[in-house]
């Protein structure tokens, strides 16, 4: 890299927070394989054609404006959770044109919080059932959506579990003591269920919108009220209920074995944050 073109990447880092530098730096030395990020802009000089394309294009990103609600009531965001979630939206989408997926959003949320200060623990294996990580004690689930059918007032997840044991059940009974179960199982290893939703408003064509929403446990506990009787179809499709209305849809899909959550109303949950990236960036659409 020629001095001019070394000059113009550090003079459009010099505009970086010290959130986004910070991922800048981890880049740099992430893509030239060093351990040592203390002088990561000095291994600049070092960087190939598209290794230096991968960096500019993430600090263009960074410099592109981006709107953000910091929900003041919130115990998980604060400005600097967002300042630092934001950076690493901006770094996912200089090098993508696609939404932020599950496990870059575990890494962001999982830095995010460290930021703060919060112990943060990553679940032991990516195949621990249920949690992703650990937030100052804290089990959390932590899921993704791009869905095209996303709804502004509600909430779903595709699968909150595998069920191959509801192709087994032929009985209400059945059906109804695999569900306690499951549902034992989750309360017991999850106490926050976090969500990140992401969609363009038709309403703000080349605005993709970051959603942090946190699902209330009490919700999804709602459904140890069922009764065996509401498990009566073969794929049960049930409104749970609690003394403040509809809580969740729970689904019992025997056609491909897994167990849906939704229509979790939105107003019911906790929304912490808020990120709107300008720009034509891929992403589904949704009314509003």
């Amino acid at each position: 890299m020629n001095s001019a073109d070394q000059n113009e990447l550090l003079a459009g880092i010099s505009q970086l927070d010290e959130h986004q530098a910070h991922v800048v730096r981890g880049v740099v030395t992430q893509v030239r394989a060093s351990a040592d990020s203390a002088d990561a802009y000095a291994l600049l000089g070092k960087c190939d054609e598209a290794q230096l394309r991968q960096i500019r294009n993430i600090v263009d990103s960074m410099l592109r404006p981006i709107d953000s609600f910091v929900n003041p009531q919130s115990n998980l965001v604060s400005h600097s959770f967002s300042a630092e979630f934001k950076a690493r939206l901006q770094a996912h989408h200089g090098t993508h044109t696609t939404p932020l997926d599950r496990l870059a959003f575990e890494n962001a949320l999982a830095a995010s919080c460290g930021v703060e200060g919060m112990a943060v623990e990553l679940a032991p294996s990516k195949t621990t059932r249920f949690w992703d990580l650990r937030v100052d004690g804290k089990q959390v689930s932590a899921k993704s959506t791009s869905a095209k059918d996303i709804k502004l007032h509600e909430l779903h997840t595709s699968k909150l579990s595998e069920g191959a044991w509801i192709q087994d059940c032929r009985s209400a009974r059945m059906r109804y003591d695999g569900t306690m179960k499951l549902f034992d199982e989750f309360l017991a290893a999850v106490q926050r269920w976090i969500m990140l939703r992401t969609f363009k408003l038709r309403s703000a064509p080349g605005t993709l919108v970051y959603e942090l929403v946190e699902v209330p446990m009490s919700l999804v506990a709602a459904v140890k009220d069922l009764g065996v009787q509401d498990f009566a179809s073969d794929s049960p499709r049930i409104d749970v209920h609690d003394e403040q209305g509809m809580a969740l849809q729970l689904v019992l899909d025997r056609s491909d074995s897994k167990i849906t959550i939704k229509k979790i109303p939105k107003q019911r949950c906790i929304v912490h944050g808020t990120w709107k990236l300008q720009g034509e960036y891929a992403g589904p659409l949704i009314a509003g």
